[in-house]
């Protein structure tokens, strides 16, 4: 997207009446976290989200930007590198009683989560730089939703997960995994709507109905990034079958956490009032 157009659309989108709906800032060691307060840090968050989604993911050229529709209506939380003073993570959250303005609603039928007890806390577009990507940052970007959740009094989080996948049969694995793990609800809450429905997932998923071998849980452990692994460790569980994000190329996983469902030992380090 050359210049004048990527410019009209941030304008189009109404991006230059961004404000942020709650302030929040603090450091800790190497890193400072913020909800993004300024346009420059927003189109700052946005060249992060391109330089992951798309030059990473799908081998594009770098030095584009990463919005849409929906990012004005979002709190854009940052982690600042000192050192370089650049933004190395974010993560778009949107909290409200009814969300009527919601991402992953394009992906996902919600009807069944939005019958549950709100204010609802909707995460997405989350990445960190890669050469960020340790537990520490992740565990930064985990606070920050923290005390986010604390500002807000949100009681149930969801949003899409990705996962640099493209066929139904690494899909199933993972989906499979997943449920003799322990990490889905038992019961259905949300679907893929039709657009986003992946191909012969139905019959790799019976394929995979036993337990899986050894070389399968392998297999699966090493797709599912680390970003999701600390969602199930907080104690989220996956709501569904996957979708299938074709702009993207990769699957989606509708994460979703109770407050009420907070691990103990988590809900105390990152002091999330239960």
């Amino acid at each position: 997207m050359d210049q004048f157009k990527q410019t009209a659309k941030l304008r189009w989108n109404r991006l230059h009446d961004f404000s942020p709906q709650i302030s929040l800032q603090v450091e800790f060691g190497s890193y400072i976290l913020k909800i993004a307060d300024s346009y420059e840090e927003l189109i700052e968050s946005f060249k992060l989200r391109h330089e992951v989604f798309h030059v990473e993911f799908q081998g594009l050229t770098p030095g584009g930007l990463d919005f849409d529709r929906f990012d004005r209506w979002f709190d854009h939380l940052i982690i600042i590198h000192k050192d370089s003073q650049k933004i190395i993570g974010t993560y778009r959250l949107n909290c409200t009683e009814v969300l009527k303005n919601s991402y992953t609603s394009l992906e996902f039928d919600l009807s069944n989560i939005f019958r549950m007890q709100g204010p609802f806390l909707e995460l997405g577009r989350a990445c960190i730089r890669k050469d960020h990507r340790k537990g520490a940052v992740i565990s930064l970007l985990w606070r920050g939703i923290a005390e986010y959740m604390n500002l807000t009094q949100a009681n149930i989080l969801f949003g899409c997960s990705s996962i640099k996948v493209n066929n139904a049969r690494s899909t199933a694995l993972i989906y499979r995994y997943l449920i003799n793990s322990g990490g889905v609800t038992e019961d259905a809450l949300a679907t893929p709507t039709l657009d986003f429905k992946m191909k012969d997932f139905g019959e790799w998923i019976s394929y995979f109905k036993n337990n899986l071998s050894e070389a399968q849980v392998t297999e699966a452990e090493a797709l599912i990034p680390s970003l999701l692994k600390s969602y199930l460790k907080l104690g989220a569980k996956v709501a569904g079958e996957p979708a299938f994000d074709r702009d993207f190329d990769c699957i989606d996983l509708l994460t979703v956490l109770k407050k009420e469902d907070l691990a103990q030992s988590l809900a105390k380090k990152f002091q999330v009032a239960r």
